[in-house]
């Protein structure tokens, strides 16, 4: 498959995948569930760009290894955030 289709794809799955973000969060759903879900599309969208646009495969592997924890950190923070948010808000309402 050459360059181009590839950016294609990358793309028309990124609106796909920000489509069905917006379905989502439209919806009067909330708690771990759709943090979760929220957090793997991030996770994709994330990877999907730093992929095929930020061509991440030709960087140095420092910057490779940083990128990476950023686009896996992120969505495990989200997660973590909503799963103990009020204990969060507590602990740093603290240091205040």
């Amino acid at each position: 498959m050459d360059t181009r289709r590839k950016l294609d794809l990358a793309w028309l799955m990124l609106v796909l995948l920000s489509m069905g973000g917006a379905g989502i969060g439209s919806g009067d759903r909330s708690g771990l569930t759709v943090a979760v879900i929220v957090a793997l599309v991030m996770a994709l969208k994330l990877r999907l760009v730093s992929t095929y646009f930020l061509e991440l495969d030709e960087a140095h592997p420092r910057i490779r290894a940083a990128v990476l924890s950023f686009c896996y950190g992120m969505p495990i923070l989200v997660i973590l955030t909503t799963a103990f948010g009020d204990t969060l808000a507590r602990l740093t309402g603290a240091l205040i």
